[in-house]
């Protein structure tokens, strides 16, 4: 879409009142502010708009990809569907309970939000998003490309907690209402006929690349281990393993992000360039489930096994001091031990997301060319991305729920946390 069918879009969207009522568009320039970030199933157009009645805005406008068959792969109608139910309804309601802030260190700082449209007809290519660009208020990527420093660590704990902070605030305050601003989101995890989407054993035969790495490396220490047999019998149930970790337990479930890495947070920093605060971004695969599941799949993707090992504590007590600090008083939030429970029964399911995540993080154009050249089987373009490098990452992230004895999964969960919520 470019040229005329850019400024059409734009007329549009000024049009149908994203900007105030009886608004025209009077200019727009187009820029790419965002180069470092990879677009893979919807497009981004940055843009400074100048309306009618004298205002300047400098927006994001998401867009899906125009590929019929990708849009139906990567269910891009569904993440749209997730962002504009957060942004329309879940956010005006989790802000309502939290009530009004002035300069509180507390508060997550969220982007605002334009204009939505998702109607999947023939109209498709008008199907958008248009948010702030929160570039211009000096949000920005860190300059790490996969791992990140423990300040950065710890200032995305805490914006992570206040984002779950939310959750509990508004659960004490208007349960009911809860229910129905989350029961409509898309488990994009789940195919339609409620299987998980990832199929050619997938989980299964990439989970193993970690383990059989740990095994050959530390072969008598690990292998009769039972916390590594266990982790072999949910692999080879992947798909159960897995729908049991999504299930959550009331009063501890809150509305999850669901894919909080490098490329989902953004950072301000000082003029000394140290960060001191951070926004998620790209609410597409939002989930109803433990707050566990966030937690640990940010720290599977974004720590190595040296920052782990050295501070893993730290971390978690980062995480469950800023959610303590990011409610009122009298609302109940989960503590540390209770925390360490939900790891133990939600990991894998941080570790599934790793073991492609991380590989795609870290891979080569070589290795995955190699994969798509050599083999038909889908799954060997997983198994071979990232290279050695990739392995012994999830080899580390195997040792680490081994060691931690995180492969606790359905201990004490329910097949339907959102009815919880009121019963």
């Amino acid at each position: 879409m470019e040229g005329f069918l850019e400024e059409e879009l734009i007329n549009l969207i000024v049009s149908e009142g994203a900007f105030g009522k009886n608004c025209n568009l009077i200019s727009f320039k187009l820029y790419n502010c965002m180069t470092g970030m990879k677009e893979w199933w919807y497009r981004r157009i940055f843009c400074n708009i100048i309306t009618s009645d004298g205002l300047h805005y400098s927006i994001m406008i998401k867009l899906k990809i125009q590929d019929l068959v990708l849009r139906e792969c990567f269910g891009c109608d569904f993440m749209f569907d997730n962002e504009l139910i957060f942004y329309e309804k879940i956010v005006p309601f989790l802000l309502e309970c939290r009530g009004p802030t002035v300069n509180d260190a507390h508060a997550l700082f969220l982007p605002r939000f334009f204009y939505g449209r998702n109607k999947c007809s023939k109209l498709m290519s008008n199907d958008l998003i248009v948010i702030e660009n929160v570039i211009t208020l000096g949000f920005c990527l860190s300059n790490d490309k996969v791992f990140l420093d423990y300040e950065h660590l710890t200032i995305a704990l805490q914006t992570i907690a206040k984002f779950h902070g939310l959750s509990y605030t508004a659960k004490h305050k208007d349960p009911g209402r809860m229910y129905d601003v989350v029961k409509n989101l898309h488990n994009v995890q789940i195919d339609e006929n409620g299987h998980w989407m990832s199929q050619h054993d997938v989980f299964k035969k990439c989970g193993k690349r970690g383990v059989d790495r740990l095994l050959e490396r530390d072969g008598d220490r690990y292998r009769d281990r039972v916390h590594v047999r266990r982790l072999n019998k949910l692999l080879d149930d992947s798909e159960n393993t897995l729908m049991r970790t999504l299930s959550g337990r009331e009063p501890l479930s809150v509305i999850c992000h669901g894919d909080l890495h490098r490329e989902t947070l953004m950072f301000q920093y000082d003029e000394h360039g140290r960060p001191f605060d951070a926004l998620p971004v790209d609410f597409f695969t939002l989930h109803y489930g433990s707050p566990a599941l966030d937690v640990a799949s940010f720290l599977y993707m974004s720590t190595t096994q040296q920052m782990r090992l050295v501070h893993w504590d730290d971390l978690m007590d980062t995480y469950c001091a800023a959610l303590s600090a990011s409610v009122p008083p009298g609302v109940r939030v989960p503590g540390r031990a209770e925390m360490d429970a939900e790891m133990a029964a939600t990991a894998v399911n941080a570790f599934a997301k790793a073991m492609v995540g991380l590989p795609f993080l870290l891979r080569t154009r070589s290795d995955e060319l190699d994969s798509l050249v050599t083999s038909d089987d889908p799954v060997d373009y997983f198994l071979a991305l990232g290279g050695d490098k990739a392995t012994e990452c999830l080899a580390d992230i195997v040792q680490h729920l081994v060691d931690m004895g995180y492969t606790d999964v359905g201990r004490d969960s329910h097949s339907d946390p959102v009815k919880n919520l009121i019963s």
